[in-house]
């Protein structure tokens, strides 16, 4: 069994917020639910230390090589409630190989290619393309159930909740260890879907406007009976009570009732709110 990491290394990873999509059991393959039912509930907290873990495993291996080798697959879950008041529960694979190709992919455009060779060298590249299941693969990034942002949320991201919406608060002594709201999928499809409209007639040519053209196609493919999470991860130590999803619907409302000055002014308390954290990411 991997050492339980602690100490300032094992946060660093949380500086990573995630907006997750949980299905329902019959939404995924027969091997998929094979794995489901037959492994022991976690919590949340369990699975992040679980993935924490497996992380400062491959990141301290002594040949420099961060891709997993062959790890199995894993759900996380979440409990929900319907109307009627009956509890149902939702999965999150992990992806592992899908969300590390994407992220050396990031890490490529980010660095020098001197700098990205150190961290992830193409002997490593090679050895994991030859590892990879391609029709797996294939089908993991048309249907990737988690999307990860470092040092900051795309503001895109804040459309699909409401600040009543459910949100549950990790806390380990006096530290804030993450934040995590829900939302039900139509729920979030609604708020979405009226926001796309709203931009569409106001402002067609913003960069919040195609980031949430991106945002729909990428839920188009998910169960109508999904739950979304967004998991701030460390960055609600920073940034926590955060009114980020409500200035973004006034924001949004403002340019509806083609109230610029008000508008002007959600956006610029959204972008004060991340100058910190995108401060901080680029100091580290």
């Amino acid at each position: 069994m991997a050492a339980k990491m602690i100490g300032p290394a094992a946060e660093l990873t949380a500086a990573t917020a995630h907006l997750r999509v949980y299905e329902p059991l019959d939404a995924f393959e027969d091997w998929a639910q094979s794995i489901i039912l037959r492994t022991p509930r976690r919590t949340a907290e369990q699975w992040d230390d679980f993935e924490n873990e497996r992380l400062w495993s491959r990141t301290l291996r002594h040949v420099s090589d961060p891709f997993p080798h062959n790890e199995p697959e894993f759900f996380r879950s979440v409990k929900s409630l319907d109307y009627q008041g009956a509890e149902h529960t939702r999965y999150c694979p992990g992806q592992l190989q899908a969300r590390s190709l994407l992220a050396a992919e990031q890490a490529e455009e980010a660095m020098r290619a001197e700098v990205f060779d150190l961290l992830v060298p193409p002997a490593a590249r090679q050895a994991n393309a030859q590892r990879v299941d391609a029709d797996r693969l294939a089908n993991d990034l048309t249907h990737l159930h988690t999307r990860t942002s470092s040092w900051g949320i795309p503001l895109g991201w804040f459309a699909l909740f409401r600040e009543d919406d459910e949100h549950e608060l990790l806390h380990s002594g006096e530290q804030l260890k993450t934040v995590r709201m829900y939302a039900t999928f139509e729920q979030a499809i609604d708020r979405l879907a009226w926001a796309v409209q709203a931009l569409a007639s106001h402002a067609p040519q913003s960069q919040l406007f195609e980031e949430l053209g991106s945002l729909g196609g990428w839920l188009e493919s998910f169960d109508n009976r999904s739950v979304i999470e967004l998991d701030y991860g460390l960055l609600a130590e920073i940034v926590w009570p955060d009114d980020s999803a409500n200035d973004l619907m006034h924001g949004i409302q403002a340019l509806e009732d083609e109230d610029m000055t008000s508008a002007a002014a959600a956006y610029r308390r959204l972008s004060n709110r991340w100058i910190g954290p995108r401060h901080l990411g680029r100091a580290n």
